[in-house]
């Protein structure tokens, strides 16, 4: 196994971890804080990690090259997509299971792949179509609309995959030379202020309780602008269709950290159906790895 491959798999599954790790803490905080507060906290400290990288690599210079009109629009509607998704997720995260919360993020790759031929053109075809009528199966199958006990909170994990697949194909319409750290920092900071205007223009802001709050805020931006950029770095390192099915260790991992922290094992919410999201999502990486080979 080649040893970028080797290391971009560690890399991956060590940003799903801190993801999870955010989840868990904004899950704490949730019940305390209004979500948009919560999602302001996460977005103001999630800059620290992006400002580490300009420093450590001395790409402060790079942020000027982002000055340009249609920049300026990618860059505001990626900050949207991430703020819905955000504010979706979040409350998705106090007001079900943990694990099942997560498992429905999973239908992002579903997203991506359709949102893919209106914003980057791409032909999307018959076997990939088919996953993504597995996927919406299995997304409905962890759902259960027509449930008696089905609840509308269910369905924002699966909008919040939206706004996040949204986000990821966006960030492909920047130059290729412009590095990550910069367009994370730039947006970041943007997704600080909106979330701040929000947060103020329709919900009524908490006292920070106590510093043990305040320390838990600033680790979940940590783990959260941390998981985005070694999420960036796996990426980068190898080729994706290589290490995509990994993401998929976040199943086990989230559902581990929801038993353990929450008490929590949803088995009967999410087979069969996460199975089916799971075959999608590997489908798909199928359909692109034989397509790159041609």
């Amino acid at each position: 196994m080649p040893k970028n491959l080797i290391t971009a798999i560690f890399v991956l599954i060590f940003g799903i971890f801190a993801f999870d790790l955010m989840s868990i803490l904004v899950r704490m905080l949730g019940g305390s804080y209004p979500i948009m507060q919560v999602s302001a906290f996460r977005n103001f400290f999630g800059i620290i990690p992006a400002a580490i990288l300009l420093w450590r690599f001395k790409q402060f210079d790079t942020l000027r090259q982002i000055n340009r009109p249609r920049l300026h629009v990618i860059l505001l509607l990626r900050s949207i997509a991430v703020l819905v998704a955000q504010y979706c997720f979040y409350t998705a995260l106090t007001k079900i299971e943990f694990a099942t919360a997560c498992a429905l993020g999973f239908t992002g790759p579903l997203f991506i792949t359709a949102l893919s031929i209106p914003i980057l053109g791409h032909r999307v075809g018959l076997w990939r179509w088919l996953a993504i009528c597995i996927g919406f199966v299995g997304m409905l199958t962890v759902l259960r609309p027509y449930d008696a006990d089905f609840s509308s909170y269910m369905i924002y994990p699966v909008i919040a995959a939206f706004g996040y697949a949204l986000s990821s194909l966006l960030v492909r319409l920047y130059p290729e030379d412009m590095p990550s750290s910069t367009i994370q920092f730039t947006q970041q900071i943007l997704t600080t202020i909106l979330s701040v205007v929000v947060l103020f223009g329709f919900a009524t802001p908490v006292a920070i309780a106590s510093q043990a709050d305040m320390g838990l805020l600033l680790a979940m931006g940590v783990f959260g602008g941390t998981g985005i950029m070694c999420l960036v770095t796996a990426y980068r390192l190898t080729d994706p269709a290589s290490i995509s099915p990994f993401e998929y260790f976040g199943i086990p991992i989230s559902f581990t950290l929801g038993w353990v922290v929450f008490g929590e094992a949803p088995f009967d919410d999410l087979f069969p159906g996460i199975l089916f999201i799971i075959s999608a999502g590997l489908l798909i990486v199928y359909r692109e790895r034989k397509v790159a080979r041609v």
